[in-house]
């Protein structure tokens, strides 16, 4: 699977959390909104994609110093 499918994957993952959310706004704003959110994941994709989580016993160590 490619990047740009991920992507489009978390996107489409998000997509009832982002309808939920547009919602609260008024409905005349909602399409810009969406457009507007989906296009900070696109930007931020690369950062969320890389996240990387340490496991419990290297954020125990790191505590420990």
């Amino acid at each position: 699977m490619s990047n740009q499918e991920e992507i489009l994957e978390y996107i489409n993952l998000l997509e009832p959390k982002i309808k939920k959310v547009l919602y609260q706004t008024h409905f005349e704003e909602r399409e810009d909104l969406e457009q507007s959110i989906k296009l900070k994941i696109l930007e931020n994709a690369e950062k969320i994609t890389n996240l990387e989580t340490i496991g419990f016993f290297e954020f125990k160590e790191r505590i420990a110093e």
